[in-house]
């Protein structure tokens, strides 16, 4: 007994400890947390901008202006808001769910498969009234060919979902129907994920993507058009080298790429054309198919960052690195798509908020908006910061500068130098337009020394454009220094 006493006596103390860890784990996680944040702001780099209207480099691609819709609501989320959509200059809208939610294959009493594209169809015409052109993720399995009716899974036979991929094709493509060119199909969304698609084994993605690639050759009468994926969850090498090598011993199409992308980490949208390009040297005819990422944003998951400046701030800081090597962003999504129950905001993805709420433009809205009146040829610019980054064109002797402050942590601000060097001597009208705020009253300055500075307070996660514009008195030659 006096042994269990003595046992019991020096095993409190451990208990105690443990029980203090236990309560105190939290405070030490938050306090690990702002030693984080402080470290990257002490390590920061503040932006010093000087824009040098001398130096050009590629004419401006909006990239940007592309957008996906999501699956989670069967009804048309985008009839109400085609007018809106039409506002952003949008290229082309993805859908997905396209077999499963549209009710397009059914089959009669005889095993005959039956196609009846009218829901779908008002969709499409929703995108077309938006002016852009459809995307089509092919996904997911019709039910009715699915086995074991997993819409996420394998067909009970390959050929029946090579005709599903056909007659679509013929539908949208095809010269008697929609008669749209170039239009994307996509080979399923997510298949690492919805379906938990392989490389090998029974339920493999190059299987899918062989009897999809069979249909769309078997398509009649059509106009052109591009298939390809795998339209992964990420950017992953395996999926990428393993789909290469299936393409080429195969001797099939593959027209682009495509892929998502979710980062809190805009850098990542510039890293990834130089990861795929590396990985893609030994396969000279694909690796100059186009590149695109078909969803992105800066959390997959609902995060009440995408009701405000954050989500604002994170697309245009994107873009900036997303400038080259892709032929399309599409942003992730239009509307949310789910009836947030009597919320207006609660953290979904959408630029615009629920019919139900009468889809309120957000402040994602109204980044893209901007972006669309930058155009032009891109100029050099430099001094870009840890948090404050941007890009300058010029157009007709205009310069745009858009600039943005993106701040995770939400806690960063800045008083940015700004400078145009190298400009033509005379008089210019200025304007500074901040994102949710209009733009400041026009004013003329004069320019004496081919150069014009000034200084811009940036807010957290805050966006201005600067414009430039000479007056009949500038001189017509900038100075060649």
């Amino acid at each position: 007994m006096k042994r269990r006493m003595r046992k019991r006596q020096k095993l409190w103390p451990i208990a105690i400890k443990v029980l203090l860890l236990f309560l105190l784990l939290p405070l030490l996680l938050i306090a690990s947390q702002n030693v984080a944040r402080f470290l990257i702001r002490a390590g920061g780099i503040k932006a010093n901008i000087v824009v040098n209207f001398n130096l050009t480099l590629e004419p401006i691609k909006p990239v940007w202006n592309s957008f996906s819709q999501g699956g989670e609501s069967e009804q048309n989320m985008l009839a109400p808001v085609a007018n809106q959509i039409k506002a952003l200059s949008p290229n082309y809208i993805r859908i997905d769910h396209i077999f499963d939610h549209y009710q397009l294959v059914s089959r009669t009493a005889q095993g005959q498969l039956v196609f009846d594209f009218s829901q779908l169809d008002a969709t499409v015409n929703s995108i077309l009234q938006s002016g852009a052109l459809p995307f089509f993720s092919l996904s997911y399995m019709p039910q009715v060919i699915a086995e074991n009716g997993d819409v996420t899974g394998k067909p009970q036979d390959w050929n029946e979902w090579a005709l599903v991929v056909q007659k679509t094709i013929e539908h949208y493509s095809g010269k008697a129907h929609f008669n749209l060119t170039n239009i994307y199909y996509e080979v399923w969304n997510e298949p690492d994920f919805f379906g938990g698609w392989e490389l090998s084994g029974p339920k493999n993605y190059t299987t899918l993507y062989a009897y999809a690639v069979s249909g769309a050759n078997s398509a009649q009468n059509v106009n052109s058009f591009k298939i390809g994926g795998p339209a992964t969850t990420n950017l992953y090498k395996k999926w990428i080298t393993s789909l290469a090598d299936f393409v080429i011993t195969n001797h099939l199409r593959l027209d682009f790429w495509s892929w998502h992308r979710y980062t809190t980490d805009p850098t990542q949208y510039a890293k990834d054309p130089e990861r795929i390009t590396d990985w893609l040297l030994p396969y000279p005819d694909l690796i100059i198919q186009p590149r695109l990422i078909t969803e992105w944003g800066f959390d997959s998951e609902i995060n009440p960052g995408y009701d405000g400046d954050l989500a604002a701030a994170h697309a245009v800081a994107s873009v900036r690195q997303a400038l080259y090597g892709y032929e399309g962003l599409f942003a992730f999504e239009l509307v949310d798509g789910l009836d947030p129950q009597g919320q207006t905001f609660w953290g979904r993805w959408g630029l615009l908020t629920h019919p139900s709420t009468g889809n309120q433009a957000k402040p994602r809205y109204a980044a893209f908006k901007l972006l669309n009146q930058i155009d032009g040829t891109r100029l050099v610019t430099t001094g870009e910061g840890t948090w404050v980054t941007g890009f300058a064109t010029s157009n007709d002797a205009t310069i745009q500068l858009i600039l943005v402050n993106y701040d995770k942590f939400a806690q960063h601000s800045e008083q940015v130098p700004v400078q145009f060097i190298n400009l033509a001597n005379g008089d210019y009208l200025y304007q500074l337009v901040r994102l949710g705020q209009g733009g400041n009253p026009t004013k003329k300055i004069s320019v004496t020394q081919n150069s014009f500075a000034t200084e811009v307070i940036m807010p957290q996660n805050s966006v201005v454009l600067l414009e430039l514009t000479p007056t009949a008195s500038a001189s017509a030659t900038p100075s060649a220094t």
